[in-house]
């Protein structure tokens, strides 16, 4: 089980380890604001994204906007800040890539500003926490376990990854319209 969809009109962070799950649960999010009829925005720092991966997570590619930032951390902070500031995204999302920037106190209280006005979810994935006291929550995804499969005894391909998700920032400056986060949760990536 996961969190069922980040709160809106504030920021959530999922921040992790590479292979720790926290791509499975932003494509989770994705698929549940696109199935909706909603409109979602992927800034995508780095280009990491597969949108293979995607549609087979339930991503509707139609009702995705992908913005690729070809490794230009300015340009992707200056194309969230965009997208949060126009009505009709049910939720954008910034992959902050291998290196995440620290964002300034001042930028991430105007990305929060920006989503209150617009009532968008907006969600920052990355290795670790960039948002400071700007994300009402923080999501850390840590790999608990793998299941190989295979021909005979040895296991050889990757069958299932189970993620623990600890909640870092709990959700406590609440704003009036955004919604709560169930609370611990575990799934299957």
């Amino acid at each position: 089980m996961y969190p069922e969809f980040p709160p809106l009109s504030e920021i959530t962070e999922i921040v992790g380890r590479l292979s720790s799950g926290r791509t499975s649960l932003l494509f989770a999010w994705l698929a549940r604001a696109t199935a909706n009829g909603g409109v979602a925005g992927l800034v995508d720092t780095d280009e990491a994204f597969d949108p293979a991966a995607a549609a087979r997570a339930g991503v509707d590619l139609r009702r995705l906007l992908w913005v690729r930032c070809a490794g230009r951390r300015s340009v992707a902070l200056r194309a969230t800040d965009v997208l949060v500031r126009r009505p009709g995204f049910a939720l954008v999302a910034l992959d902050t890539g291998d290196v995440p920037p620290r964002l300034s106190l001042e930028t991430a209280f105007r990305l929060k500003l920006a989503v209150r006005r617009t009532r968008a979810a907006l969600v920052l994935l990355g290795r670790r926490h960039v948002a400071g006291s700007g994300a009402a929550l923080v999501i850390e995804t840590v790999q608990d376990a793998l299941e190989w499969t295979g021909p005979g005894t040895r296991a050889t391909r990757l069958a299932a990854m189970r993620t623990r998700l600890h909640l870092l920032r709990p959700h406590a400056a609440r704003h009036p319209r955004a919604r709560a986060w169930p609370g611990a949760a575990r799934f299957s990536a």
